[in-house]
């Protein structure tokens, strides 16, 4: 099969014939037809996120049909249109069993420490297969698997959004503009932060309620005018640089909650203890998502009430074009191949 492999950190993506995965009895073989391109992978191409794992096959937003399916899998056929959970579990350990399947301590990721779907074929256990109904493009289907899923388990399950909340999007970018879409559906008022116009402008069509240019100035004292100087419940932070992290503080309102999507793995934050105590802040992670909350972001995407957000599909071959893009901080939403 064709795939693009990646040899050395920071390093060009080699163009290989290498052999299609044989499956075990509880995996299938899918047949990746499109995958989208992440500013995360910028960053583990680049070995800032300390990964070890090469050669490898980087993406882990996949969708396609299944091919082949090993002799003990039920309710996977070939043919199935799916998208698959990049997050590869145990299943028995404590976390595992109580459905927080991402802080498992033997977790692998596709695209991260597994092969991904920069290539022509996936192997992955059948149980990360979530069906994709027909009327949903593939290409759109993919990046359901990250960008959507990821927003509706931050907002739902970490942000705790419900109506009237308000909430503060930092970065709308390929992650903040879903964000955007299930903070709105869960009855949030929100803000757009970026300093990319025409992402912002989206960010309006979207429905966002206010948009913030944090070129003009410090996003936090915007934030805080907009909110009649209370601050926000919530800000979801996608960006999380030096340069966010203080106005991303600044727009919480007292007993709001910091909740970090995005990171810039080399950027610390710091804090007063006693401004947390004062105000009794939270500041959370949000890592991914589960397999049941993907098929829950599947269903909202096939009942049309999120919208994936592609901005540009290219061929395999041209993968430098969405990775330049990404380094450019072009894209409105997510840049996807075709395999």
């Amino acid at each position: 099969m064709r795939a693009l492999v990646l040899e050395h950190f920071g390093g060009p993506f080699i163009a290989k014939d290498v052999p299609v995965p044989a499956i075990g009895p509880h995996e299938a073989l899918v047949r990746v037809r499109h995958v989208g391109v992440c500013g995360t992978d910028v960053k583990i191409r680049a070995g800032r996120l300390g990964l070890d794992v090469l050669p490898l096959v980087m993406g882990h937003e996949i969708a396609g049909e299944v091919a082949e399916v090993g002799r003990d899998v039920r309710g996977v056929a070939p043919g199935d249109r799916v998208a698959v959970n990049f997050y590869v579990t145990c299943g028995r350990c404590a976390f595992c069993r109580v459905g927080r399947e991402t802080l498992c301590p033997q977790v692998r990721q596709h695209g991260f420490t597994l092969d991904g779907g920069f290539a022509e074929y996936v192997r992955t256990p059948a149980a990360n297969l979530c069906p994709v109904p027909g009327h949903v493009p593939l290409e759109r289907a993919c990046i359901i698997g990250d960008a959507v899923a990821t927003s509706y388990h931050a907002v739902t399950r970490r942000a705790h959004v419900r109506p009237g909340t308000t909430v503060a999007l930092v970065g709308v970018g390929g992650v903040g503009l879903h964000a955007l879409q299930v903070a709105r559906l869960a009855g949030g008022w929100t803000i757009a932060v970026d300093v990319n116009e025409a992402r912002l402008e989206l960010a309006r069509a979207l429905g966002a309620d206010a948009v913030v240019d944090a070129r003009a100035e410090p996003f936090g004292a915007a934030v805080r005018r907009l909110t009649g100087g209370q601050g926000v419940d919530v800000v979801l932070e996608f960006v999380g640089s030096p340069a966010t992290l203080p106005e991303s503080f600044q727009s919480l309102g007292r007993a709001g909650r910091l909740v970090f999507v995005g990171y810039t793995p080399e950027a610390p934050m710091s804090v007063m203890p006693h401004l947390l105590v004062r105000g009794e802040y939270e500041i959370v992670g949000s890592r991914a998502n589960t397999t049941q909350e993907l098929r829950e972001a599947i269903d909202l995407v096939a009942q049309g009430r999120v919208r994936p957000i592609v901005d540009q599909v290219f061929p395999l071959d041209e993968v430098e074009r969405a990775f330049d893009a990404l380094r450019e901080g072009r894209p409105r939403g997510r840049n996807v191949l075709t395999i």
